[in-house]
């Protein structure tokens, strides 16, 4: 893997592969924010590739998805063309700006709180788009095809997300997320897709609430798809369905949109 925290990248010289890269980050007084890249090996300046954000789980790091993946994201960049990113979200802790009630099982492992809670949120939905701003300026990112996708604590993100800047995306996947049952699913209109997936044996979150979900999208005109993986765990579902989310992705194109 290549580290180059802190260092200036440019969309001329980058090399590709795995690259472990951080920022000053303007709104956190420029504390250094590690992100995690991959850039496909067909990547030039000119290809203008689409782009995957990956949002990781409560607790983890910008490189928890690619640990848990254990090769897979990297394998599915390469044969679809795809640039991935994972962003810290600040500091592993916050949901991205949903603000929702996290589970009173979550422990911040003696992690004391920067600030409140609502603000730690909110730096951690703009480490996000920091990161996405970066990547897109890096590497050339076509801006109509960035895909958002994230798992427990990541599914928060990626829902939010998707209710307060649907334009930015053109399909989104998310997976073993906690119950959202007020969630404004008309928001999600402006996606080309919504891919849902769960495992069968989650025991931390309901399959109920992600059905219930998918169905009140559906009911709104949304392409909204569910995937239940029977054998899949709270933590891994969505690595056993990694192949077929980047292709949901590959065949939502939003360039003609």
């Amino acid at each position: 893997m290549l580290a180059l925290a802190g260092c200036a990248t440019t969309p001329h010289s980058p090399a590709t592969g795995d690259r472990s890269l951080s920022y000053a980050m303007p709104q956190a007084g420029g504390k250094q924010i590690p992100y995690r890249v991959y850039l496909p090996s067909a990547w030039s300046p000119r290809a203008r590739m689409p782009l995957v954000v990956v949002l990781h789980g409560y607790a983890a790091t910008a490189d928890q998805p690619f640990e848990e993946a254990a090769g897979k994201l990297q394998r599915e960049a390469e044969r679809h063309g795809f640039v991935v990113v994972s962003p810290s979200g600040y500091n592993g802790m916050a949901d991205y700006g949903a603000n929702l009630p996290l589970p009173s099982s979550l422990s911040r492992s003696g992690k004391p709180l920067d600030t409140t809670p609502q603000a730690e949120s909110a730096l951690a939905e703009a480490d996000v788009l920091n990161v996405i701003d970066r990547a897109t300026r890096d590497y050339a990112i076509d801006s109509r095809r960035i895909y958002l996708m994230g798992n427990s604590m990541g599914m928060t993100g990626v829902l939010h997300l998707a209710r307060t800047q649907p334009q930015r995306w053109c399909a989104v996947s998310a997976s073993g997320g906690p119950p959202w049952p007020d969630y404004p699913v008309e928001r999600l209109k402006r996606l080309s897709g919504m891919l849902l997936v769960h495992g069968g044996r989650d025991t931390l979150a309901k399959i109920a609430d992600s059905e219930g979900l998918a169905n009140r999208a559906k009911a709104a005109g949304i392409d909204a798809r569910l995937q239940v993986i029977p054998e899949g765990t709270h933590g891994d579902a969505w690595t056993h369905y990694l192949a077929e989310t980047f292709q949901f992705f590959a065949d939502r194109d939003c360039r003609n949109r």
